[in-house]
Parts: C-alpha cells; sequence; structure tokens
C-alpha cells in the first residue's frame, strides 16, 4: 500500500512539474468591415500573442465593429470571447475615431485597445514575463481638479469637399464635378443632419463619322434631418429632403417624412445584434421638368414607408436583412418593395460560406416623362427608365488549410497600398 501511495505521489509531482503555462495565448481576430482592420500592423504590435487562422482554435476570439456617426467617425467595440481555458471570460471595450485622424492614428489606438483587453489572458502565459506595463501622465493634468472642457462648437461637426474626375478613349469621354456641405451634431440622444451637394456629368459619344452625342445631367439634392432617442427601445425623426434632377425628371421635389421607430433589441446592443421596425407618414411635393405619363406637371401628394432590419453579429458569423416599403396614399398600387440581405457564416473549420442579393419591385414611378427617353439618353444612361424590377443574388464559398499559426509578415513584393479619399 506505501509503495502505491508513493507511486500515486511521484506521479502528481511530475504532473505539477510539467503543468507550465502555455507560452502564448492563441488570437484569433476579425473585423465587421475588415478593409479597416490593418492586420499586418495588428501582427507587428501584438507579438506577445499567436495569432491563428481559425477561432475554433483560438483561446480569444477577438471581433472588432464599427459604426459610423452622422459626420463620419468611428466607434468601434472591441469584444473578447474566451475559449478553452478561458471560456466565460469575456470582455468588452469602445474606443472612439475621429474622422480627422490619419489611418496610422487609428491603427495604433487598435492595437493599444486590444492590447488592454487581452492583458488578462495573456497574464496566464510565460509570456507575461516580459510585459511592461507603463503609464504616460498627461502634460498639466490635475487629477484633484478635473473640469469639464466646453466644446466652442457645441458638437457641430462641419464638411466640406469637392472632387472631380474624367475618363474617355478614341470614341467616348466624361467628365464629372462632385461638391458638398455637411453639418452633423450628434450626442447620445439625439442627431441632426444637415447637407446639399452638387453633381454634374458630361458625356459625349462619337456614333459615327456623321454623329456626335453630347449629354449633360446636372443635379443637386439637399436634406435636413433630426432624430432623437426616446428610450433604449423607442426613437422618433423628422427627414425632409430636396432634389432637383433632370435624370429623374425632377424640377423640384420636396419631402417632408416623421418616423417612428422600435428596436425589440436595447439600442446599446447594436453592434451585436438589431431589430428595428420604423414607419413614416408625410407629404411630398413634385414640380416635373416635362410633362409625366400622368399628365402631371406638379402634385403634392402623402406618402408612407416602412421598414424592417435586422442584424446580428456574433462568433460564428453574422446576418443583416432588411425589408423596405413606399407608396403613396391616394393609389396603394403605386408601391416599391425592396429586400436586401446577406449571411456570412463560418461553418467548421476553415469552411466559410456567404450568401447576399437584393430583389426590388418598382411600382412608383409617377415621375417619368411622357415624352419618353431617347435613344442617345438610354445609351449614356441619362435619363430614368421604366424598369419595374431588379435584382441582384450572389454566393461564394472559401476554404483554408495548412499552418494553425498567422503570426509572420514578409514585406517582399507586396505591391503599393495607396487611396485616394476626398
Amino acid at each position: 500500500m506505501k509503495k502505491v501511495v508513493h507511486v500515486l505521489f511521484l506521479l502528481l509531482i511530475a504532473q505539477l512539474a510539467l503543468a507550465q503555462p502555455s507560452a502564448k495565448t492563441k488570437v484569433f481576430i476579425e473585423c465587421s468591415r475588415s478593409w479597416l482592420c490593418d492586420f499586418d500592423y495588428l501582427r507587428s504590435g501584438l507579438s506577445m500573442v499567436d495569432f491563428v487562422r481559425d477561432r475554433f482554435i483560438a483561446d480569444v476570439h477577438v471581433q472588432v465593429n464599427t459604426q459610423y456617426t452622422s459626420a463620419g467617425s468611428e466607434q468601434n467595440t472591441v469584444v473578447f470571447k474566451g475559449q478553452n481555458a478561458f471560456v466565460n471570460q469575456d470582455d468588452t471595450l469602445t474606443y472612439f475615431n475621429s474622422s480627422t485622424l490619419s489611418d496610422d492614428e487609428k491603427r495604433k489606438k487598435m492595437v493599444n485597445t486590444v492590447t488592454l483587453g487581452l492583458i488578462k489572458y495573456i497574464s496566464h502565459t510565460e509570456a507575461a514575463n516580459n510585459i511592461v506595463i507603463t503609464y504616460n501622465k498627461p502634460v498639466d493634468t490635475d487629477t484633484a481638479n478635473i473640469k469639464k472642457e466646453k466644446d466652442p462648437w457645441n458638437y457641430w461637426i462641419m464638411s466640406l469637399g469637392a472632387s472631380g474626375s474624367f475618363d474617355g478613349d478614341a470614341n467616348y469621354k466624361s467628365q464629372s464635378i462632385y461638391s458638398y456641405i455637411y453639418a452633423d451634431r450628434e450626442t447620445e440622444k439625439s442627431k441632426i443632419n444637415i447637407g446639399i451637394s452638387y453633381n454634374y456629368r458630361r458625356n459625349k459619344i462619337v456614333v459615327s463619322e456623321a454623329e456626335t452625342v453630347v449629354k449633360e445631367n446636372p443635379q443637386t439634392n439637399g436634406y435636413v434631418n433630426y432624430i432623437n432617442k426616446i428610450n433604449q427601445h423607442w426613437g422618433y425623426g423628422v427627414f425632409t429632403s430636396y432634389t432637383k434632377s433632370e435624370y429623374s425628371n425632377y424640377d423640384i421635389k420636396l419631402s417632408l417624412v416623421p418616423k417612428l421607430e422600435y428596436d425589440v433589441f436595447k439600442y446599446k446592443e447594436f453592434n451585436s445584434e438589431r431589430l428595428v421596425i420604423n414607419y413614416g407618414l408625410g407629404v411630398q411635393y413634385n414640380n416635373y421638368k416635362d410633362t409625366t405619363i400622368f399628365f402631371k406637371t406638379e402634385e403634392t401628394l402623402l406618402v408612407q414607408n416602412a421598414a424592417i432590419i435586422s442584424s446580428f453579429t456574433k462568433p460564428w458569423g453574422s446576418i443583416n436583412v432588411g425589408a423596405f416599403y413606399n407608396s403613396y396614399l391616394y393609389d396603394l398600387s403605386k408601391f416599391s418593395l425592396s429586400f436586401s440581405g446577406a449571411v456570412n457564416w463560418n461553418i467548421f473549420k476553415g469552411f466559410k460560406f456567404a450568401v447576399g442579393g437584393s430583389y426590388d419591385i418598382t411600382r412608383n414611378l409617377i415621375q417619368l416623362s411622357k415624352a419618353g427617353a431617347t435613344r442617345d439618353e438610354v445609351l449614356l444612361q441619362q435619363r430614368l427608365l421604366n424598369s419595374q424590377y431588379s435584382y441582384f443574388f450572389g454566393v461564394g464559398i472559401s476554404y483554408q488549410f495548412g499552418s494553425k499559426f498567422n503570426n509572420f509578415i514578409n514585406p517582399a513584393f507586396k505591391g503599393l497600398n495607396w487611396s485616394m479619399n476626398f
């Protein structure tokens, strides 16, 4: 009996000696908008963990969900989901990117936030022995007497810009100009959005040596919107718009539509789950450039619209589905109905499936010109045509296999990575 106890004691000592902490935490990271995440920079800045290419073998699954404010700023929510030894050890961190930040500043903030969230997992590995935590105290900070900074702009953000482009060949030339002015104010409870834009396009096509077609298409759009959150489930808004478009046969189009919205889930959960129902009822004034197919030159109409939107972002993938309805109250047969959505699903290790599409039914093109479109306008797509439906559908699969690690970065022959933002 003593020998048995002695053997068991030796086995226990051996097991405790071998039960060393893991060298590194295995991390799988994904972004709801992958183009916003610089994965090479993340891997370079987080060398204290092992990046793996599949969430099923990760110790921590990191999701970065990005939502935009009216002014183009970003609210980023980083969700940490513990797996394996860290199951049920979850966390969520949030940080904000101003629209004026550079791409380099944004990726540094992302690395810093992800690092902070991973510390509690890294602390259980050997890599924790090489972690040094420092704090850079802001200059002239008086922690005993902190005053709330006054915002001289009262949360208003102004944006203005312009862009132009041209392209062509020996038989075709196209020029375009676009300019805009936006003013946005967004707080936790309410939003105000004001904007006006102007778009001009000129197309020239050589049909033959004896015939050249030139078509110009100017368009002006404006809006003033006010949105208010009543509580964590209800909200309301007032939406106004102005349009002047030769393409759509509007000399003036004005609309005023109050709307009411209900979210089945709380608004604060919008990064992970949304199920929204809204309805609007308002008035629309149309002054047409050409007499319409209903022999109208102007009219004032009651309009209504409704929508159901669902969005879910989970570790297994995401679902985004919506249905949108618009109609004129004087004749409900004049309506539009649109269905759109996409599903991205991580079915099993390394295998992903995605399907998406839309289908639009259009029965409310009351602004169509009685004269119809000329051949040149059809060829140059310079006139709205009476198409009663449109559709799009796409499907894709991917499968990845091989080494489970994804840590190393080789910049050789990476090519040029550039973008132009106006």
